[in-house]
């Protein structure tokens, strides 16, 4: 059960696996430019940020080195976790969209929401997670 979740195996056409792919690594190629921007100024920021050095640590391991998995398709459901964590938290409180109704939340729920779509269909085949789950 638990292999399969880490390590599925599917049966995606091609299209459909260089689909993923090609999200894969726009989507996380993004988010790794906003957490490259928080790790280079991680003075400046952490006063501000929710929780302190702490908070941005998290944020910048979901952004950067989670991302980073995603991209290969190493441990991919498990690397999604922490960034749609960050995007929800980005979305729901940091930028109060829906209680406010104006905030700047767009970019964050694009992300969530590819996140979450990511985590339900799985890598594809063009991952390492695929390479494994052949194994």
């Amino acid at each position: 059960m638990i292999k399969q979740l880490l390590f599925p195996k599917n049966d995606f056409p091609k299209s459909v696996s260089i689909s993923l792919f090609i999200l894969r690594v726009v989507f996380g190629g993004m988010l790794m430019t906003h957490g490259w921007a928080k790790l280079m100024n991680f003075s400046a920021i952490a006063p501000n940020f929710m929780w302190g050095e702490i908070g941005l640590s998290l944020a910048i391991f979901a952004e950067l080195i989670c991302s980073a998995g995603v991209i290969v398709g190493l441990l991919y459901r498990l690397a999604l976790i922490p960034m749609i964590t960050t995007m929800a938290m980005a979305f729901f409180v940091i930028h109060n969209s829906i209680l406010v109704g104006e905030g700047n939340g767009e970019l964050a729920l694009l992300y969530l929401t590819v996140f979450l779509i990511l985590f339900i269909i799985g890598p594809g085949k063009i991952s390492i997670d695929n390479f494994i789950a052949k194994k």
